[in-house]
């Protein structure tokens, strides 16, 4: 098994820092990939010879690390998950919490809950249940069929709605 843990770009994520160590200790077998985020303790990460991790990895690195996983472990931030539904990349989420300092704000919980109502992705709140998750193989859950086709089809018609109302707004100065 071939994962990809990605926790942004913005902030430190100590629950998926957990996360990422208890699936490393529990599956050694398993080749893992984390990309951090700024101020993530990779030195924490560093005994285990089954993962690799830095901060950031380049956008190259990043596609051919995302293109050869098997899942992605992600936060709730859009680049990931539309990258993961594009591609019928299987993925859990994984939110950061304002009140733990993740981030400014809950916007990403309300993301997670709103993928997961519309396409069945599976997000956690919590680190446990997450690791269990992984751990179980319940993980490996396809997108629901035409969820791809759909997704197109969606941002076409919001980009033919932003076309029109940009040629309206021209229109009237």
């Amino acid at each position: 098994m071939r994962i990809l843990f990605a926790a942004g770009t913005q902030f430190a994520f100590p629950r998926l820092d957990e996360v990422v160590l208890s699936v490393a200790r529990a599956r050694p077998s398993w080749s893992l990939v984390y990309q951090a985020g700024p101020g993530a303790l990779i030195q924490a990460l560093s005994p285990f010879t089954n993962l690799q991790a830095q901060a950031l990895f380049n956008a190259g690195e990043f596609s051919a690390l995302f293109d050869n996983a098997d899942l992605v472990v992600t936060h709730a931030g859009m680049g990931n998950i539309m990258a993961c539904l594009e591609q019928s990349k299987p993925f859990l989420m994984l939110p950061r919490l304002a009140r733990l300092g993740e981030h400014r704000n809950d916007h990403q919980v309300d993301t997670a809950e709103a993928i997961s109502r519309i396409y069945g992705v599976p997000f956690f709140q919590e680190v446990e249940p997450l690791v269990e998750a992984v751990l179980d193989g319940h993980a490996a859950l396809a997108l629901p069929a035409g969820a791809v086709q759909r997704i197109h089809d969606e941002r076409q018609a919001f980009g033919k709605q932003l076309n029109a109302l940009i040629q309206k707004l021209q229109g009237s100065s």
